[in-house]
């Protein structure tokens, strides 16, 4: 297999402009097949997969409760047999469970269990999925259980509406375009703004959840040619399963219904495999130029990662003495020019040392850090023993050995580094 290492030292300032456009394509891809395979993002893939289909129902079910509210559940209706179109019994079946959650839930000891297990099935779809953009984007800590519920309800809530807009879009074109048979150019117009019209909503979608579901920054420019990547294979995915289900009929005379519950999951299982390809690919362009450092951040020497962690706290320090807004872990970034993941996860340490302390705004923005002790009590040797002493230091746990020899060692590592280790 072919070395790339060598990509990260090239000078671009050397190179023509197709020269460093071709090598920084390059990096953008390396980043994102490393980085699939580092965080094993096929396996989110199928645990998103199997979330989803255990969510199906109460999902559709509160869409379908809304939109019944309104009355436009006939249009949703529509909507979910034209993509289920080359196999209907599952679209029957669907609707089957969805009619029958939605009476049980009516009244009686059920309204409780349903709510509940409604409640945990969003939950843990919508928790596996932050879960995964986390990971992507080396992010340690999710969302508040009280954010997940705020954010995510009011996305379901407005699902119904999003797709009786898509379907009122696609009528409005295909109207306009009967009542003007003859105007060749507006018809030919509108027949192409009805095969682009989902595509585009589809890349529009993918943007949003690369921009907001990370509970991290992600700038807008770094989502416009992933979500433009995304969408148009999802699309392009979603023609097949749907066309290609009529062409299935010698697997369906086997397998029965049952044959459309599989190639369901197949093709969820690959649709969230561009999603999360997609979002890696988001991940490489934000961290093109930091992710020489950031490839090997794992592999620092301890003397190195003290370094970077006194580094922050001297930042920190000085900014609060000098009165400034404290920083969040983006601004501390730029400002060090450091990796906004390799920031985060020494900001979470040292707020787990009891150095630093997280303060969330009312608008529910980036935490701020703050010094959680007086800042003329903070010395270099605080900030060296707290990160000396972080963890488990309990011997019963992690050493099999006498509580006496323990403290000897204890003791020759600060106050006798010279002693040789035949001689204890």
């Amino acid at each position: 297999m072919v070395s790339l290492e060598h990509i990260w030292s090239v000078n671009e300032k050397r190179l023509s402009f197709l020269q460093k456009m071709g090598l920084r394509i390059l990096k953008r891809f390396v980043i994102t097949w490393e980085c699939i395979t580092k965080n094993n993002i096929l396996n989110y893939a199928s645990a998103l997969t199997y979330s989803s289909m255990l969510a199906a129902v109460p999902v559709l079910a509160i869409i379908f409760a809304i939109a019944r509210g309104f009355g436009f559940d006939t249009i949703i209706e529509t909507k979910l047999r034209s993509s289920l179109e080359g196999n209907p019994d599952i679209a029957d079946t669907i609707l089957y469970f969805v009619d029958s959650y939605l009476q049980h839930t009516k009244g009686g000891v059920f309204i409780g269990i349903g709510l509940i297990f409604l409640l945990y099935t969003l939950l843990s779809l919508t928790a596996n999925i932050e879960q995964a953009f986390n990971t992507i984007w080396y992010v340690k800590r999710s969302r508040s259980v009280y954010r997940q519920v705020i954010d995510y309800f009011g996305i379901f809530l407005l699902l119904p509406f999003v797709v009786v807009i898509m379907s009122g879009i696609g009528i409005f074109l295909q109207t306009f375009r009967t009542l003007l048979p003859n105007a060749q150019l507006l018809s030919k117009t509108m027949t192409f703004a009805l095969h682009v019209s989902p595509v585009i909503i589809a890349i529009l979608a993918f943007m949003l959840l690369y921009k907001f579901m990370p509970n991290t920054r992600v700038k807008w420019k770094n989502t416009i040619w992933p979500s433009i990547l995304a969408g148009t294979t999802f699309m392009v995915v979603e023609w097949i399963y749907v066309h290609y289900q009529i062409k299935l009929s010698a697997y369906n005379a086997i397998y029965g219904s049952f044959a459309a519950i599989p190639l369901f999951m197949l093709w969820m299982q690959i649709s969230w495999c561009i999603c999360l390809f997609g979002a890696q690919f988001c991940y490489a362009n934000q961290s093109l130029h930091t992710y020489a450092f950031e490839r090997i951040s794992d592999e620092l020497s301890r003397r190195y990662r003290d370094t970077l962690i006194l580094l922050l706290m001297s930042r920190i320090c000085k900014h609060f003495a000098s009165g400034l807004k404290p920083f969040t872990a983006h601004k501390l970034a730029v400002d060090t020019q450091l990796p906004d993941s390799l920031v985060g996860i020494l900001l979470g340490e040292l707020t787990d040392m009891q150095l630093l302390v997280e303060m969330h705004t009312e608008e529910g923005n980036e935490p701020r850090y703050l010094p959680a002790i007086d800042i003329h009590r903070i010395t270099v040797g605080m900030v060296t023993r707290r990160i000396d002493s972080h963890g488990i230091e309990n011997p019963s746990l992690v050493w099999q050995t006498s509580t006496l020899e323990w403290d000897a060692l204890r003791s020759l590592r600060n106050e006798n580094e010279d002693a040789l280790l035949v001689d204890l």
